[in-house]
């Protein structure tokens, strides 16, 4: 009797933590497309800019007053035409995709301070800090 409880209880442990691993899984592919959300600005070219609002990406740097505004689609892997075919591994929610310019990045880290990308296109990365 008491060998089943152990048991049961070893079951029920087990359940609650999986469970509670699953659900932590879910909220950080969610957090990751409402942390992306607000104003980046590059750490070492200060007069770059990068927005995400909505799933719109804008982006400006010095000289110019216009921003480039870009629907993005935010996926497990790239989606533009040009790195569908990367190698790259899918990861739920870690590439960010322009079709109409053809580009795309893999999210390094993003938290309420800090973005790191890493551009498909040539494998650099790219470093910034929310703007105030």
């Amino acid at each position: 009797m008491k060998k089943t409880k152990t048991i049961l209880g070893a079951v029920f442990f087990a359940m609650v933590i999986l469970a509670g691993c699953k659900s932590t899984t879910n909220n950080k592919e969610a957090d990751i497309a409402q942390l992306l959300q607000g104003k980046w600005q590059h750490i070492d070219d200060e007069s770059n800019f990068l927005v995400f609002e909505g799933n719109h990406r804008k982006e400006t740097a010095a000289g110019t007053n216009q921003w480039d505004d870009e629907i993005f689609v935010l996926s497990d892997a790239c989606a533009n035409p040009s790195d569908k075919a990367n190698g790259g591994e899918p990861e739920k929610n870690r590439y960010i995709s322009c079709i109409e310019s053809d580009l795309c990045w893999y999210i390094i880290e993003v938290d309420k301070e800090n973005l790191s990308l890493s551009y498909m296109g040539r494998g650099n990365t790219l470093t910034y800090k929310r703007a105030k």
